[in-house]
Order: C-alpha cells, then structure tokens, then sequence
C-alpha cells in the first residue's frame, strides 16, 4: 500500500533573521548572531524518518550560532561543505569530520568567512546503535555525555556528504504520494551513511569534550564575558569594566575573543546590539519607529548607527521595520 513520503520541507531566509533561524534543528532552539556584513541568505531543509531526522542549512555568510539539541536524542553533526575550519565549541573542525553530540548536549559554533552547509541528525541512541550492529555487527563508540569530534577518512566523508545530498535531492523530487519501500530506501542510504562515517574513526583517538586546559579557561571568561556584555547592550562598549568585572587583563581579554570569535569583545558588543536593534525592528509594532528602538539600545549617534547598521546587514533601518 503506497503511504506519504517522508515529510521534507524546504525554507529561505532571505535577509538576516534570528527569530526565523531560531528552530533549524528539530525540536530545538539555536540562537543565531550575524557576524559579516553583507546580504545574508540561507535555505534550509528538513526531512522526517519514523525514527530519526535530518536538517540541512546552506548560509552565504558566518554566523554565532549557541544552543542544545533535543531531548533524548544523539546528534551527528558535520560541516557537509565549508571553505576553511569551522570553530565548534572551542576547537577547530574541518569539513567531512564527524561530530558526536550526546543526548542534550550544548553546541556553539561560528564558520569561518564563506559559503558554508552544515547537516545534523538527531536519533535516539538505541536506534542509531542497533543499525549499526545490522551494518558493521558491533555498537559505535558514542560519548555518554558531552561531545567528541573524530577526523573522517576521505572516502567515508565523501559517502557522508553523498548521502546526504542525495537524501534531500530525493526527497525534494518526490511528487504525490511515494511507497514505504522508497521511504525506507532513503532512510537507509542515510543511515548507513552516518554510521559508515563515524564508525571508520571511532577506533581512533576521539578528542573529549573537555578539551585542554587553554580551551576549558578560555571558554569560562568568553562565557562570562558575553553573560557581561549582554547585560550592557544598551551601553557603549567599556573595556576596562569589562576587564575588572572579570578580573581578567584587558590584552588577554582581546586574544581569548580573537581565539574564539575571529574578533575582539568591542566587535563582539557591537554585533550584538546591532542584532538587538534587528530584532527589535522585525518585531516592532506600528506604534516604534527606528529612532525609539536605537536610543532604546543604547545608539545615541543615530547617522553612525544608520551606516554601521547597513553595513552590516545589507539594508537601511527603515527597510527592516518596513517588514
């Protein structure tokens, strides 16, 4: 009996927009930071399995992307294509490396400048453990909590980004109804992908998620430096609060930004609140205009405001409250 395809679907954000990039992993919430200037672009795809799923997104330019992913669920995540390293809490991962996410695990990642697609599979680890054991005939090596990052061979990174091309080109082919038999196909050719990938690497070292010791103090003060400057968006950039709020020096403060975010902490506290001010503007209701919403964030200059917002993100203030 013919049944629904898998349901796919298939999104554009034309224009940079964090609260319409909030969801694109299933089931979860990813905050997202625009952090070049430029006209920013991203199609997302998701397709569902009975008992897993696949998200795809494809951006033209890099963003800060922070949060956890669902419930219950093990995430295999990877770079399908990017033109340098990307950064992924705390360390650098080149494309076709296979990331693996215990259930609710946090990820913070920024890509480096250019065109970048990334793809996560959310499954629940019985599932993904017993088609393994169908494939390979033993479980893979999976972290019981936090993270780990394993380099992929060539030919099997090669079969992963295949897959999932194909998984997605197929699925957004399929007009009307399709069998089971087709469904269950792509869901296999998927599948097998991922496991054939991180099952290549893991009897290779694994790196832990707990890193180095430079990595594990370099993200405590970033982290308690942003929880700082999110507190003082709608203040000028001051570094040297900054610094004694911290107890960390005001030059080492710069190369722990730099090491994370390709920037320091004034570009940093400037993005946000520029991102601020968009989302206020895409929010706004008939009542604000754009000098209201800048003054309320702390943009006294308003003509500086004005450029360094359309530098940014492509269009004048007035253009995104328009929307």
């Amino acid at each position: 009996m013919d049944e629904p395809m898998a349901p796919y679907s298939r999104f554009v954000v034309d224009g940079f927009d964090a609260d319409a990039l909030l969801g694109v992993v299933r089931d979860t919430r990813f905050e997202q930071r625009l952090l070049a200037a430029g006209h920013f672009r991203a199609c997302l795809q998701r397709l569902v399995f009975p008992e897993f799923s696949l998200d795809s997104g494809a951006y033209t330019l890099p963003i800060f992307a922070s949060g956890s992913f669902g419930q219950g669920l093990v995430a295999l995540a990877m770079a399908v294509s990017c033109e340098q390293p990307m950064w992924a809490n705390g360390r650098w991962i080149p494309a076709g490396q296979v990331m693996v996410f215990a259930e609710d695990s946090e990820l913070n990642v920024r890509p480096s400048p250019g065109g970048w697609q990334w793809a996560v599979l959310l499954i629940p680890r019985e599932v993904l453990q017993r088609e393994a054991v169908a494939r390979i005939g033993r479980e893979l090596r999976l972290p019981r909590s936090g993270w780990c990052s394993r380099p992929a061979a060539p030919a099997e990174a090669y079969g992963l980004r295949y897959g999932v091309f194909k998984a997605l080109d197929a699925a957004a082919s399929w007009t009307g109804v399709v069998t089971s038999e087709q469904v269950a196909a792509q869901a296999a050719l998927l599948l097998g992908a991922f496991v054939d990938a991180v099952s290549a690497a893991d009897a290779g070292p694994a790196r832990r998620a707990d890193g180095s010791w430079f990595e594990r103090h370099r993200d405590r003060v970033v982290r308690r430096a942003e929880e700082y400057l999110k507190a003082h968006l709608d203040r000028p950039f001051d570094s040297k609060a900054l610094s004694l709020a911290l107890g960390v020096g005001e030059r080492q403060l710069e190369r722990l930004f730099r090491d994370a975010y390709g920037h320091g902490p004034c570009h940093w506290h400037q993005l946000a609140r520029l991102n601020c001010v968009r989302s206020a503007l895409l929010q706004a209701d008939a009542r604000e205009c754009v000098t209201d919403i800048a003054l309320r964030l702390g943009f006294g200059h308003l003509g500086r405001f004005s450029v360094m917002y359309r530098n940014v993100f492509g269009e004048c203030p007035r253009d995104t409250l328009r929307r």
